[in-house]
């Protein structure tokens, strides 16, 4: 026999081995736990500078019913919205949020006029929709005592219910359900992390990349058996196929920077 018709024979097993694959995770698939939902990420970045008020304000007016952000401790101790640890890449600013007051964060562009919003400005635009606010901790090693400040300030505002705190950081994760049980919780994984099974603090949702529900989506199915919610996020793009591609596997929430066009999809 041919090393060229070895190959090919190899080749069609392989596929035949996938498609095998993709066909029982698909005869097993669940449906959401809830109807899905569309979730604006960093307030959606395609109508506006990131999560700024301008953006969550044009995620809010297109009615999506969630949106997610990102929060730091200023110097100050207030709970700060914005992605990065450091100013460069998002405003017109330079150093470490950590290294800054809230009035001196405040003096800084962050896009097209916007100034970079205290978590309390976006409770206060969210409350007359009732929307729901997907928050990352982020990189709670630098601010000791973040959970603390944002679980009270949630509480404060009377917001909380309508809020899911998420975090990479799992030591994060278990520190918020130790101070608030009744808080809703998210996971975050990274790629290539391929079982969502119990999650640290047992919290309600795993949030893992598309990659991975792409590789294995029968990680969503193992969720909802546990009677997790699974709310998607993108690391090297997205496309209507793959919003559709998830829809299929029933996850509950795609974490877009696109809503308009996750929302058409869902809607197919």
């Amino acid at each position: 026999m041919s090393t060229t018709r070895t190959l090919a024979r190899l080749l069609g097993f392989g596929a035949a081995l996938v498609a095998a694959y993709y066909a029982t995770a698909y005869a097993r698939r669940t449906p959401p736990l809830l109807p899905p939902r569309v979730i604006a990420h960093r307030g959606g970045p395609k109508e506006a500078p990131e999560n700024t008020l301008a953006a969550f304000a044009s995620a809010f007016a297109r009615g999506v019913p969630m949106v997610e952000c990102d929060v730091h401790l200023t110097r100050d101790g207030e709970v700060i919205i914005i992605h990065d640890e450091t100013l460069e890449r998002t405003t017109n600013g330079t150093g470490w949020v950590m290294d800054q007051t809230l009035a001196e964060l405040k003096q800084w562009d962050a896009g097209n006029g916007e100034r970079l919003p205290a978590l309390a400005e976006l409770v206060e635009l969210a409350r007359p929709s009732g929307a729901e606010l997907l928050i990352e901790l982020k990189s709670p090693h630098l601010y000791p005592g973040i959970e603390f400040k944002v679980l009270t300030e949630l509480e404060d505002l009377g917001y909380l219910d309508r809020c899911v705190l998420q975090s990479f950081d799992w030591d994060c994760v278990r520190r918020l359900r130790q101070l608030k049980p009744s808080a809703r919780l998210g996971a975050l994984y990274e790629v290539g992390n391929l079982d969502v099974s119990w999650p640290p603090a047992d919290a309600e949702f795993v949030c893992p990349p598309a990659e991975n529900v792409l590789l294995n989506p029968n990680l969503v199915r193992t969720a909802h058996s546990e009677g997790r919610g699974v709310f998607v996020w993108f690391s090297r793009g997205e496309a209507p196929w793959l919003y559709r591609y998830l829809k299929v596997f029933g996850v509950d929430g795609l974490i877009t920077d696109d809503p308009d066009a996750a929302r058409e999809a869902l809607r197919a």
